[in-house]
């Protein structure tokens, strides 16, 4: 078995998974409190605004998770991966491209045909 470095950062993980979710708990909860009290325009706009925007911070953070399974994950587990590139940046790829459902089924598929025989190069 090759060894296998692992190439996730600190700064990453800060990036994808902590920075997002604290964005979220502050758009919702804050935003909230001053789209009720505040703001000179009705509640329901912010709502909508907010919506679409923690769509986005919520697809960062489902590449944050797969950059924390990259980072803790055993190495003897990751190693046995059939595919070029290996099922996690597959994922991080697919939701890249497809958006956060559509690239996270396409993840969940990639990884049900890890097995024999499958195998080899497969990009999304």
């Amino acid at each position: 078995m090759k060894k296998q470095i692992r190439e996730i950062r600190v700064v990453d993980l800060i990036t994808y998974l902590f920075l997002p979710l604290f964005a979220l708990l502050a758009i919702w909860i804050g935003g909230t409190l001053l789209a009720i009290f505040v703001l000179p325009f009705p509640a329901w706009i912010f709502f909508i605004v907010a919506a679409i925007g923690s769509y986005f911070l919520v697809k960062r953070a489902a590449i944050g998770t797969v950059l924390a399974y990259k980072a803790w994950a055993p190495l003897d587990v990751r190693g046995r991966c059939r595919f070029e590139p290996t099922c996690s940046t597959y994922m991080i790829m697919a939701i890249n491209k497809y958006g956060l459902i559509r690239g996270f089924i396409k993840g969940i598929k990639r990884i049900k045909r890890c097995k024999p025989p499958n195998g080899g190069v497969d990009y999304p």
